[in-house]
């Protein structure tokens, strides 16, 4: 085999290559996500039927976003809220981890099944949880001391949850890992992020926007109408932002590692407790062409831009 060293990406590569291995893996992260997601989303609807008495009063999207709610029965509806965003944040956790799992698989051309990327979710979900919790005590502090001490622990935390998920690390310690390894790349990580988050804005405002239209067919919508609108807001934010989200961490967390570390795939097959000989040295496209080619052939004259290659790349014939 030959070497099987990463390099080291731009910020336009690292958004590149994300979106290539959302596309390839979308079947098992965004079916990982339906597993948690949609349930989850039932359940808040559900919550919502039981809790609201009028249609108009129920977060549908863009179209109440500016309209004054009620304030009856103010302590049931905030248990709701309390009810529903705790269920979010343990769907959104599993679902981060599940697919930080099924990208990090892609890295050594491995498929990852659904199961497998959920069973490593719930496995790292309380400390995952925790260190989400940390994370926010930290935001918050920072933000009262001045706002840009804030924004720069958004950026310098951005890659803590690979870190735990993949190192094993504890919640504190991956967030100081997280620090160490954005150091010397803050701004690159930080306009990383930037982009995916205005990439992950304009999907959403996509969707918010077609689904607050059909909310605004009714003037009066029904309780069960108005729930279902959030039931889909809320499914299909699930399926596609949070894949997208923890395909950017996970790119963004390997190519700091390469830069810092000179990071390999053998150490990444191993801390993921892959087999050895997980590591591919040949790539079969489809077109006969056999000649071994590995992640060594990166950037080399005939090779892959990445590894593993985008969807639809064969190598040059010979």
């Amino acid at each position: 085999m030959g070497d099987s060293s990463l390099r080291p990406l731009s910020v336009g590569e690292i958004l590149d290559a994300a979106i290539k291995l959302y596309m390839r893996n979308a079947r098992t992260m965004c079916g990982a996500a339906a597993f948690v997601v949609v349930p989850v989303q039932a359940v808040s609807a559900i919550v919502l039927m039981s809790i609201y008495s009028s249609g108009n009063d129920i977060p549908t999207g863009y179209s109440n976003m500016f309209r004054a709610v009620p304030v009856t029965d103010a302590h049931a509806r905030s248990g709701a809220t309390g009810i529903i965003l705790l269920f979010t944040l343990i769907s959104n956790a599993v679902v981060l981890a599940a697919c930080i799992r099924a990208v990090s698989a892609a890295y050594l051309d491995q498929p990852a099944s659904v199961g497998e990327s959920l069973r490593f979710g719930m496995r790292r979900l309380l400390p995952l949880l925790a260190m989400q919790v940390l994370l926010v005590l930290g935001f918050l502090i920072t933000a009262i001391a001045l706002v840009i001490p804030a924004i720069w622990f958004y950026a310098a935390a951005a890659v803590a949850a690979p870190v735990l998920l993949v190192e094993h690390q504890g919640p504190a310690r991956s967030i100081r890992r997280s620090i160490g390894l954005v150091k010397g790349r803050w701004w690159a990580t930080a306009g990383t992020v930037l982009l995916a988050n205005i990439m992950v804005e304009i999907l959403t405002a996509i969707v918010s926007g077609l689904l607050t239209a059909l909310a605004l067919s009714s003037s009066n919508p029904s309780v069960p109408f108005a729930a279902f609108i959030a039931f889909l807001s809320g499914t299909v934010s699930g399926l596609l932002v949070l894949p997208f989200r923890a395909t950017v961490t996970t790119v963004l967390y390997y190519d700091l590692r390469v830069r810092h570390e000179g990071y390999d795939l053998q150490l990444l097959a191993e801390q993921l407790g892959m087999p050895e000989g997980s590591i591919p040295n040949t790539l079969t496209a489809g077109s006969g062409f056999t000649r071994p080619m590995g992640p060594e052939m990166v950037g080399q004259p005939g090779g892959p831009p990445y590894w593993p290659p985008p969807p639809g790349w064969t190598p040059p014939t010979p």
